[in-house]
């Protein structure tokens, strides 16, 4: 079962790289904006899949996408990180979703700092985690 999780897992992360390759490679606006398209299709059809490696995946690449290209329009993916977070039977995917969610939304509240090479990737979730309570929470209690 984790054999095909990794497998699974691993296919994602080399269409995702694939997918950043292309667009660090393009000339003109139009073109980027088309790759962005692109892998938007990818994260939305990714964060569909009935493997939880790939949708866990797949939620920390879109945060770190965000916080590589925090301009672009996230709502459509944060719609559907919202339907994976109701949705999704498994809790710790629930969260992640959630919190990915909400760094879409407040990004420009949350400073996170990616970490390379990414062996765990909980301390992402971490990051966003305590950011969201410090900043957000501590808030209604003023």
């Amino acid at each position: 079962m984790k054999t095909g999780i990794r497998a699974a897992t691993t296919t994602l992360a080399a269409v995702l790289i694939f997918a950043f390759t292309a667009s660090a490679q393009t000339d003109g606006a139009e073109s980027k904006t088309l790759n962005h398209e692109r892998t938007f299709k990818v994260f939305e059809s990714s964060l569909q899949s009935d493997i939880p490696g790939i949708v866990e995946s797949t939620i920390y690449t879109v945060v770190l996408y965000k916080n590589r290209f925090p301009d672009l329009d996230y709502s459509r993916l944060g719609n559907e990180l919202d339907e994976v977070a109701r949705d999704n039977k498994d809790v710790a995917i629930s969260y992640k979703a959630r919190l990915a969610s909400m760094y879409l939304t407040y990004s420009s509240n949350i400073q996170i700092t990616p970490v390379s090479p990414a062996v765990d990737h909980e301390y992402l979730f971490r990051q966003i985690a305590e950011q969201l309570e410090q900043k957000l929470l501590a808030a209604h209690i003023d």
